[in-house]
């Protein structure tokens, strides 16, 4: 797996989002903060270490507020989690 993963995995992750309904309003803010975040991240050229930066904190936090009532959105965020750490970011 490489950053090309990585890329594909926003863009699914990141087409889900804006699928995911039913939100409350906290929820409704910590996904459109987290879809900005990724969308920054794709239009990037060409993304160093520092580019991704928090974001996988985020997706940690979005994963433990909305597992039970969106599991599909939460195992993209997972996947993308796990492609993270296995480049070390």
């Amino acid at each position: 797996m490489d950053k090309q993963k990585l890329r594909e995995q926003l863009e699914q992750l990141h087409a889900e989002l804006a699928r995911v309904k039913s939100l409350d309003s906290t929820e409704a803010e910590m996904l459109q903060h987290l879809a900005s975040d990724i969308q920054e991240v794709l239009e990037r050229e060409e993304n160093q270490a520092q580019h991704y930066s928090g974001l996988g904190d985020r997706l940690k936090e979005t994963v433990a507020r909305l597992e039970a009532s969106h599991p599909e959105a939460t195992e993209r965020m997972r996947q993308v989690i796990d492609q993270l750490a296995y480049l070390g970011i």
